[in-house]
C-alpha cells in the first residue's frame, strides 16, 4: 500500500491528479480524460502532458509523486513519450475507444512489446542483435537528438548493417514511415553509416503503411501475434 503522506506512488496517482487539475482550473480537461475509455496508462500519459503544458508538472510531482522524479524523471519521460506516440498516430476522440488495449492477441503496452523484442530481437531476422552501444547508452530507446526523440530499438543485422526498429503495439499507420525516415537519417549521421534499415513491427500493418513502405528502400514490415500455452505441474 503506498504511503499517501510521503507520496510513495510508483505510478502517477490518478486519485490525486484529478483533484489537483480541478484546483488549478483544469477540471473540465481532467474530466474529459477521466471519462474517456483510454487505459489508465494512457490517462496518466495525457495527464502528465497536460500538467507539463500548464507548467504544473513539477509542482504535482513534488507534492504527490516524488517517485516520478527518480532517475532524473525517467517515468515522467516515459509517460510523455507515450503521449507523443499517441498524438503522432492521430489519437482518438476525447471519449473514443482505447488505443493501446486489445484482448485479441496484442500486447497491452508498447513497453511490453519493446521489452519482449529486446530479449528476442533475433526473432525478427536470423542473426539480428542489439546494436553495441557505448557506455551510458542503451540500444533500447536510443536517443537521436536533444528533443528526446528515441528509436524504440537500435539493432544490427548479421551483415553488420544498423536497423531502426519501430514498434506500434496496435495498428501501424503510414505516418510511421515519416518518423522512421527521420530516425534513419539521424542514425546515419550518428553512426556514420552509409546504410540503415528500417524495421516496423505492429499487430496490424495498414494498407496505407504497406503502400508507403513500398516506395522506400530497405524497409521491412512485421505483424506480431502472441499466444499462451499452459502446462500442468
Amino acid at each position: 500500500m503506498p504511503d499517501e503522506q510521503t507520496g510513495g506512488f510508483e505510478k502517477l496517482p490518478l486519485r490525486h491528479a484529478y483533484p489537483f487539475l480541478a484546483t488549478h482550473g483544469l477540471q473540465s480537461e481532467g474530466q474529459l480524460i477521466r471519462l474517456s475509455n483510454n487505459t489508465n496508462r494512457l490517462k496518466r500519459a495525457r495527464i502528465a502532458a497536460l500538467l507539463k503544458k500548464s507548467g504544473l508538472l513539477d509542482a504535482f510531482v513534488k507534492e504527490f509523486w516524488p517517485h516520478g522524479a527518480d532517475n532524473n524523471g525517467d517515468e515522467v519521460e516515459r509517460l510523455l513519450r507515450t503521449f507523443d506516440r499517441w498524438t503522432e498516430e492521430g489519437g482518438k476522440d476525447e471519449n473514443g475507444e482505447q488505443d493501446d488495449e486489445d484482448p485479441g492477441g496484442e500486447f497491452v503496452l508498447e513497453e511490453h512489446l519493446r521489452d519482449y523484442l529486446e530479449a528476442n530481437v533475433h526473432l525478427l531476422e536470423d542473426g539480428m542483435t542489439l546494436w553495441p552501444v557505448g557506455e551510458g547508452q542503451k540500444a533500447v530507446e536510443f536517443s537521436v537528438d536533444e528533443n528526446n526523440h528515441r528509436v524504440d530499438i537500435l539493432a544490427r543485422d548479421k551483415s553488420g548493417t544498423p536497423a531502426v526498429v519501430e514498434l506500434k503495439v496496435s495498428r501501424g499507420h503510414e505516418k510511421t514511415i515519416g518518423q522512421s525516415l527521420y530516425y534513419r537519417a539521424r542514425i546515419k549521421e550518428i553512426l556514420h553509416a552509409p546504410k540503415v534499415r528500417i524495421v516496423i513491427v505492429a499487430s496490424e500493418i495498414s494498407p496505407e503503411l504497406k503502400a508507403a513502405a513500398s516506395e522506400v528502400a530497405d524497409v521491412s514490415l512485421f505483424e506480431y501475434r502472441i499466444s499462451m500455452t499452459v502446462k500442468k505441474v
